[in-house]
């Protein structure tokens, strides 16, 4: 905008444009439009540390919290900045008032209609609720017990001085020895439904307790509505015979029984009896009319039959067409919402002290997704810790955090959305590094220094040219505050410990020596000093230990064994190492990030924190981030990694590890560029240290990958051949673990370990022979001489070369390069059971190629062209020859029909490979 600015002879016969005022930038508008009343307006164009108060003071307190329009309006005025629309209307939708009272043009639709499911049979699936207080009766009773039969809408109530739980069971079991044990029973969250007590009953019973939503009446409308005409009955049986409620409760009963109910189009009575009770109307009738001729037992007992039947199949019908109306209106004006774990949501709840009054609360997070429209949102400010939500109830919350020129974190101009949508960009308006990276609240001060890294970035890049050098040393040092010293707390995700209704695991600190104590109390005291654990007053306890690293200091863990047996599974995946690695193999560009303390980013809920409470000698304390050890520690982490990473284009993460990969250097900065806005807006922190920028390999999981090329660690090669010969079986176990990882790159790993992993059974004595030492030297010498495999490119077809001997199948899949040469990508082998031991030579062929097609099924399952298999029979020709195969045979035969299989004979001389890897040991 400087660029822009007219010379002072031009600004009187300008209609728009900039100019300095005393040193200041203003812009000289002639409005068109009925905003203004002038000829002109003189706006300050602000910088970007100026906007926040503005927007404050024009949006915010006295101002009235006014939309978009008027709040731009009012702004322009005076000020002006680019974006400026944009930016008002990104304050505005994360401002926390206006997000928690709306705005009459903010009506959130509703959800789409999800019918209840129809139970089959009467009686199976009832749902109960308490009605009250109501006035007493000369009985005593001020509450009623009301239970439904969602089937047929039978109901029944049962007066209750109390709605404790004891009471509560008393009257179910009185109406279950007259109509059966459910299997289902739905309530509502009161707590004399959710109490111990009530829980044990329905577990002695085995029945399922189905919960509906918190404040969602509709979750069980139909006795919901039941109430509604029961209350009515009760009011007009008092106002018209001035008699006690009670005593007319049976009779109005017996009144709301025999009435069709609208949706089914029967009477419960029609349904449940299957036929007309003889009610008030019945008797009279009987009295004016003469008595019918006695039926036949068996005429009756058919067309009672008959009857009953008809009418459970019309009323399900019924209630199936009303259903379906109902949706069809409902859905309108309807609309569907997701939310995932992590979100931030805001959850209309009844205010404190007045259960009948209700607003929007919050924010908080999103704990876990029940169904398509439930949701476990986490309340630490309520009584409950937990709250079950039905998503009507929800509307997402916008950080204001992610608000353009509010946040501290580097270089910002951004829309508040989720951070799979936002890019920042850069804006040379920022200050300094300094006044960016002012630590906040939720800062850690850690031990590693990455100011020190930063100093010596040149260093760590010396192998690229020195123009490259400038452009990513600039690129890192423009995001300071991902390379901070202390690792940072994310917003984006906390992690919950959710061990049901288990009593709290209580542990003793274990005993150490006094050199040990003063580590540990040292640890703690660094804990303490940086905000990683508080003290804590905890009902749980898990005892604390040091652990000998390799550079003879000590590791502090927490033995959080107890808690972890109580803790429910987080069953988020990880992803397979295999894939990552496939898709980092093939790039000519590869950098690996490692986050700093990544764990220690991730916060823990106020639940968390009390489970997660460790002892020492001197106290007892609570983590206040997510400590390792913890079971679900890594779903959690994997969690939010996805979230940060989602939709960036050749990156990919395992855990804390997260590489960025490409072809070409342009794309590998940009790729760069959008990780680093990613974890900047997740407020994450890198440890600069162990980062490797543009390297052709990298060690990822275990392997040296890129540039086309797989290869193992030749650190991890040169441990396991300086591996001891294994005297327990515990040390066999270790040595085979170690080799285990790296059996795709070792042609006839299984037969050549045969002799090692039969000693592993219960069954035989643990006796080292000469068999077992030939066979553990084979597998090292294997491993030291282990060939460098191809990383597989997907658009180019694969070959498969099979082979089978008497002990085992092997296969190896191969690539041609670009220079025309087959290289390996992974190889396979397999023994055979004692079983397929008899399996004919043309029938073990056959399982060979099957075993092989179903390992490598990822690579050649979905390819355009044929895959061609090289073996020494034709294993195909076989089975589409054979008369009369067997069930086995013909499951092979139906395995094999969706592959497009080319197989070309090679003789086994010339099969060596696949040759080799199938007679390691035979």
């Amino acid at each position: 905008m400087f660029c822009q600015v007219l010379p002072d002879h031009e600004v009187e016969s300008a209609a728009c444009g900039y100019f300095l005022q005393d040193g200041i930038l203003v812009r000289k508008w002639v409005p068109h439009g009925e905003c203004f009343v002038g000829d002109e307006i003189v706006q300050v164009v602000l910088p970007l540390k100026r906007r926040p108060t503005v927007l404050q003071i024009a949006h915010d307190g006295v101002s009235g919290h006014l939309g978009v329009r008027k709040t731009y309006d009012r702004v322009l005025r005076h000020f002006y900045w680019p974006r400026l629309k944009k930016d008002i209307s990104a304050f505005i939708k994360t401002c926390h008032t206006c997000q928690l009272t709306g705005k009459p043009n903010q009506v959130i639709k509703p959800a789409p209609l999800y019918p209840i499911p129809v139970a089959e049979h009467p009686f199976e699936h009832l749902i109960v609720d308490c009605v009250g207080p109501l006035p007493r009766s000369k009985s005593g009773s001020n509450f009623l017990l009301t239970v439904m039969c969602q089937a047929t809408r039978y109901p029944a109530a049962f007066p209750l001085r109390n709605i404790t739980t004891k009471s509560v069971v008393k009257a179910l079991t009185q109406f279950m020895s007259t109509f059966g044990i459910p299997k289902v029973i739905q309530s509502d969250q009161g707590s004399n439904f959710t109490s111990k007590l009530f829980a044990e009953v329905l577990q002695q019973l085995n029945i399922r307790h189905s919960q509906s939503s918190a404040y969602h009446a509709q979750s069980q409308g139909a006795l919901e509505r039941f109430h509604q005409t029961l209350k009515s009955l009760l009011r007009a049986y008092c106002t018209e015979l001035d008699r006690d409620w009670e005593e007319g409760l049976p009779w109005l009963m017996l009144s709301a029984r025999e009435v069709s109910q609208e949706s089914l189009g029967f009477s419960p009575n029609d349904l449940v009896f299957g036929h007309t009770v003889r009610g008030f109307l019945a008797s009279l009738q009987s009295d004016w009319k003469s008595k019918e001729a006695p039926q036949n037992l068996i005429d009756y007992v058919n067309g009672f039959r008959h009857r009953l039947y008809q009418a459970n199949k019309l009323a399900k019908e019924n209630l199936k067409a009303v259903q379906h109306k109902m949706k069809r209106l409902h859905d309108r004006r309807a609309e569907s919402r997701e939310f995932s774990p992590g979100d931030q949501v805001l959850a209309l709840l009844p205010l404190v002290g007045s259960p009948f009054q209700a607003k929007f609360c919050g924010p908080y997070m999103v704990a876990k997704k029940v169904s398509d429209l439930n949701y476990l949102i986490s309340t630490p400010d309520r009584k409950k810790s937990v709250q079950l939500c039905h998503v009507n109830l929800l509307k997402p919350y916008f950080a204001r955090s992610s608000v353009a020129g509010l946040e501290s974190s580097p270089s910002c101009v951004a829309v508040a959305v989720p951070v799979g949508q936002v890019r920042v960009h850069s804006d040379p308006a920022v200050e300094t590094e300094e006044e960016l990276c002012t630590p906040d609240d939720g800062m850690l001060r850690g031990r590693l220094k990455n100011s020190e890294s930063l100093a010596s970035l040149n260093e760590m890049l010396t192998h690229l040219s020195e123009p490259r050098r400038s452009e990513l040393v600039k690129l890192v040092k423009s995001y300071p505050c991902l390379f901070a010293d202390t690792p940072s707390r994310t917003h984006l995700i906390e992690h919950d410990i959710d061990v049901g209704e288990a009593p709290p695991v209580r542990q003793r600190f274990y005993r150490m020596s006094p050199v040990k104590h003063e580590h540990l109390e040292a640890e703690v005291k660094y804990m303490l000093e940086n905000n990683i654990a508080e003290p804590c007053a905890s009902s749980w306890s898990s005892p604390c230990l040091l652990v000998k690293k390799s550079d003879g200091t000590f590791r502090p863990c927490t033995d959080l064994r107890k808690v972890n047996k109580l803790t429910k599974p987080d069953s988020f995946p990880l992803p397979r190492m295999e894939d990552c690695v496939d898709q980092v193999g093939s790039a000519k560009f590869v950098s690996k990030f490692d986050l700093l303390k990544g764990y220690w980013q991730v916060p823990l809920t106020p639940r968390a924190r009390e489970i997660a409470s460790f002892i020492t000698p001197s106290g007892l304390y609570s983590y206040t981030v997510m400590p390792f050890g913890l079971r679900n520690a890594p779903a959690t982490f994997q969690r939010l990694m996805n979230k940060v990473v989602s939709g960036l284009v050749g990156c990919a993460v395992y855990l804390d590890d997260v590489v960025v990969y490409s072809d070409t250097w342009e794309d590998h900065l940009q790729r760069i560029q959008a990780l680093f806005d990613r974890l900047a807006l997740a407020s994450l922190t890198v440890n600069l240290a162990k980062c490797e920028f543009a390297k052709a390999t990298v060690t990822y999981l275990g392997k040296v990958v890129g540039h086309g090329q797989v290869r193992p660690v030749r650190a991890k090669v040169s441990a396991v051949d300086k591996f001891p010969v294994p005297a327990t079986k515990k040390d066999l176990s270790r040595f085979l673990g170690m080799v285990g990882y790296y059996r795709g790159f070792c042609k006839n790993f299984s037969t050549v370990v045969a002799p090692l992993t039969s000693l592993l059974s219960p069954k035989v004595k643990f006796e080292w022979s000469r068999i077992c030492q030939e066979a553990f030297e084979s597998v090292k010498s294997m491993l030291c001489s282990a060939p460098v495999l191809a990383a597989p490119q997907m658009e180019k077809p694969f070959s498969l070369y099979v082979d089978a001997s008497k002990v085992g199948a092997g296969a190896v899949l191969m690539q041609t390069n670009d220079h025309g040469v087959d290289c390996p990508v992974s190889f396979f082998s397999k023994k055979f059971n004692i079983h397929q031991l008899n399996y004919s030579i043309i029938e073990k062929e056959a399982l060979a190629l099957i075993w092989a097609l179903r390992h490598f099924e990822v690579y050649v399952g979905s390819g355009a062209s044929a895959l061609v298999v090289y073996t020494d029979h034709n294993p195909l020709t076989f089975l589409h020859s054979l008369q009369n195969p067997n069930q086995r045979l013909m499951r092979w035969c139906l395995f094999l029909q969706p592959f497009h299989l080319d197989v070309r004979h090679v003789k086994g001389t010339e099969n060596t490979v696949a040759d080799a890897m199938s007679r390691g040991m035979s």
